[in-house]
């Protein structure tokens, strides 16, 4: 009788692996007789792909490539999503967060992805834009006005409760050569601001099957901060800006106007000779000021003969460990006012693109942007006289660099 039972007890065994996927072994059979079972692996994943190991990391208020894997991040705030993503990039090539935006999807999250038209619209389109379109994310394109304007944010809204800005591009050289920031907040009135942006922008969006838009000559004005509720020595700025259009040029022109003790100045392309003839004062009155810029985008601005002619410290950077371009569009005003986005210091940036600028007065920002300047001006190049000379005569027979 007890041999029978422990017969039908091994055909058991051996028949409870087969009602279930995956490898497995033979029972094991003890010297006293027993008969243990094997364990038992889980199903297989039903969608065909490997289960994720993805581990959620801390999202901080801020982060500098070279210091930060600043596209892990993004992965993250992705990942830990549940309702809604809103993404408005100039290009996109980071391959961890296209993984994570067709995730998202299938999840049943609402992600809308905006880039700009001509990243589309070319031969070579990157293998994640391909991606996420072949995937069914609901990605569509936009142009800036007229034959030069771009879509050049930078921009994600996961949520609608934490959005990212800053200067880093979505795009793997962002990530692993540029000198680059991002921020991140989860203010509510920064959000909702940032949303109705998204919003205004997506309204003029097509679908990649439309093929591409002509040219427009305007959009009209963009959202704006009703509240401006930042006071900077007497001044009243706003918590972001948009455009085309908007205010940000002149919010930018009067900050510099209300410095007082220094305005230290990191920006890819310096073009705008507003904002410029409002650094040359803020320095003819006693304000400390410095610039650096991209060393290649210096070539192609009569900006440096400016500055050099009135006296001001102005260095050429690049990116982070020798390669890569100084990609940073921020300044900090007296230690205590952080300036940041995709907006660079131009009239195209003003007139013609889809752009941001984040402003903050809160320490917790300005405290590492303060540093982060420190370490990219005391590595940056001091250009000589001749140098700065020849490049301002270069300027003059070029038209105003392609942003990025």
């Amino acid at each position: 009788m007890i041999k029978n039972i422990r017969w039908v007890s091994f055909m058991l065994l051996l028949a409870a692996p087969c009602a279930t996927a995956g490898e497995w072994t033979l029972p094991i059979f003890n010297n006293d007789g027993t008969i243990e079972a094997p364990a038992v692996p889980p199903p297989a994943v039903s969608s065909g792909t490997a289960v994720s190991s993805f581990t959620p990391v801390e999202i901080p208020a801020y982060a500098f490539s070279g210091q930060a894997d600043i596209e892990a991040l993004i992965e993250s705030a992705v990942r830990t999503s549940t309702s809604t993503v809103e993404v408005a990039v100039y290009g996109f090539t980071l391959p961890r967060v296209a993984d994570a935006l067709a995730d998202a999807r299938d999840r049943g999250v609402a992600v809308r992805v905006l880039v700009n038209e001509s990243h589309v619209f070319t031969p070579r389109v990157s293998d994640q834009l391909r991606q996420l379109m072949d995937s069914g994310v609901n990605l569509r394109v936009l142009r800036g006005v007229g034959r030069y304007g771009i879509m050049h944010n930078k921009v994600g809204i996961f949520d609608g409760k934490l959005v990212l800005a800053g200067s880093f591009n979505w795009a793997v050289t962002a990530n692993t050569a540029n000198s680059e920031n991002a921020v991140f907040s989860r203010d509510e009135a920064i959000t909702a601001g940032y949303l109705k942006y998204f919003n205004w922008m997506w309204s003029f969006s097509r679908a990649p099957a439309d093929g591409p838009g002509a040219p427009v000559e305007s959009y009209g004005q963009p959202p704006q901060d009703p509240a401006r509720p930042i006071m900077f020595n007497g001044m009243l700025l706003p918590h972001y800006s948009f455009s085309p259009g908007g205010r940000t040029e002149a919010d930018i022109v009067g900050a510099v106007n209300f410095a007082r003790e220094s305005a230290d100045i990191a920006v890819f392309s310096f073009y705008s000779l507003d904002i410029a003839g409002a650094v040359v004062n803020a320095h003819k009155r006693g304000v400390k000021v410095r610039v650096v810029v991209d060393r290649v985008q210096a070539s192609q601005s009569e900006v440096g003969k400016l500055l050099l002619d009135n006296n001001i410290p102005f260095r050429w950077s690049q990116g982070f460990g020798g390669k890569g371009v100084m990609h940073n569009k921020f300044a900090v005003l007296d230690q205590k006012l952080l300036l940041t986005g995709s907006f660079n210091w131009s009239a195209n940036a003003q007139d013609n693109n889809f752009e941001n600028m984040f402003y903050t007065a809160s320490p917790e920002y300005t405290g590492p942007f303060v540093t982060q300047f420190e370490n990219i001006f005391s590595k940056a190049y001091a250009p000589t006289a001749e140098e700065i000379t020849q490049a301002a005569r270069d300027a003059q027979t070029e038209t105003e660099a392609l942003e990025y």
